[in-house]
Order: structure tokens, then C-alpha cells, then sequence
């Protein structure tokens, strides 16, 4: 247990420095929760993009974060964020892919384009398992593209995703803690103007 504490935290810093001019570590992460204040601190409620979206009522409720984000989102906190919704969600027919998907909220904005609204997303699925979901609407209320960005499971506690979401880029790391050495892997994705997320080859030498 203390060794993954002590991971968790040489990780958590190694990510929040990559930006500044060390070396990049997209196969690290962490499982740092953001408190309440750090939301409020990287969010604004002006208006936006989204809220020429039907159901501007609802969206316009919710942060609009500021880019980076990084998103762990996990059962102990889950339920601070956020609005709890199933019906925006059935109205445009989001298919969480998961038979016993329950208890959605709708968590935040995000500002990638004018042309289309991202917004944010978590659910159960059975007991479990807990996903985080971005999915990307365009003005007609209809879904362009999903991808799950954080991830979270209490039965065995040893796998979960946090995703790093840039201006540029997303970045979807996955742990694995089921062995005494920990495993880390990364996807990179890019969100196209169309609202296509597109999974990218990265140069291993970079992470």
C-alpha cells in the first residue's frame, strides 16, 4: 500500500511538470482527486459555444475548465460534481455501452471549438466500475464521437485511467497495479474540427 501511495505521488508530479520544459512522462500518472476549489479555480460560467446547443438550460450550469485538465475522476468523489441527468442524455441518445450503466452527472464543459459543444461525463456500470466519458455534440443535439477519457474499479482496486486533456491533444493513461511493479501505458489522441477523436502514433522517445 505505501508503495503505491509513494507512486502515486512521484507520478502526480512528474505529470503536472511536463509541461515545463522537463521530460515528457505521458506513461506515468496519477490518481489525485481535484478538490472543489481547484474546479472553481480553472472554471468559468461565461457564456460559450455550448450554449447555442439545445438544452442550453441545463449546459449553461455547468464549469467551463480550462485548458490543462486532468481528469481521475473515482467513486469516493464522484458525486461532489457535477449534475445528475438521464434525461439530456436519453434526448441525444447517448449509448454508454454498458448494459447496467447507471447514475450519470454531467460534469463540465470544454472549450476545443465554436463548432461544436465537449462536454464531460461519469456513470457506473454495475457496482463496480466507474467511467468518464467526453463526448462531442453538434448544434443539431446529435452525438459526433465519445471517448473515455478516466476510468475507475472497486473490486479488485487495481486498474483506472486518468486522462490529461489539452488544447491539442488527450492523453489517456492506464494503470495496472495488480503486480508488486506497477504498469503504465498511454494513448494519445487528437480531436479533429469535425469532432472525430483520432488516436495518434506518439515517438516512444518522447515519454
Amino acid at each position: 500500500m505505501m508503495s503505491k501511495i509513494f507512486y502515486t505521488f512521484l507520478i502526480a508530479a512528474l505529470l503536472l511538470f511536463q509541461n515545463c520544459g522537463g521530460r515528457k512522462t505521458e506513461k506515468k500518472t496519477t490518481e489525485i482527486e481535484p478538490t472543489i476549489e481547484e474546479v472553481a479555480k480553472d472554471s468559468t460560467y461565461l457564456k460559450s459555444d455550448i450554449d447555442s446547443y439545445a438544452d442550453s438550460g441545463l449546459l449553461s450550469k455547468l464549469p467551463v475548465r480550462d485548458f490543462p485538465i486532468i481528469d481521475s475522476t473515482r467513486f469516493e468523489s464522484f458525486e461532489k460534481y457535477g449534475i445528475r441527468d438521464n434525461d439530456f442524455l436519453k434526448r441525444i441518445k447517448f449509448d454508454a455501452g454498458h448494459a447496467n450503466a447507471t447514475n450519470f452527472r454531467i460534469n463540465y464543459r470544454v472549450p476545443f471549438s465554436e463548432n461544436f459543444g465537449t462536454v464531460v461525463i461519469s456513470y457506473q456500470s454495475g457496482e463496480h466500475e466507474l467511467f468518464t466519458t467526453m463526448i462531442t455534440i453538434d448544434k443539431h443535439n446529435k452525438i459526433i464521437d465519445k471517448l473515455d477519457i478516466s476510468y475507475d474499479e472497486i473490486a479488485e482496486s487495481a486498474f483506472s485511467k486518468t486522462g490529461k486533456i489539452e488544447k491539442h491533444k488527450i492523453t489517456v493513461i492506464s494503470n495496472n497495479w495488480m503486480n508488486e511493479v506497477p504498469v503504465f501505458e498511454s494513448e494519445t489522441y487528437i480531436l479533429d474540427n469535425n469532432g472525430k477523436f483520432k488516436k495518434i502514433q506518439t515517438d516512444p522517445r518522447s515519454q
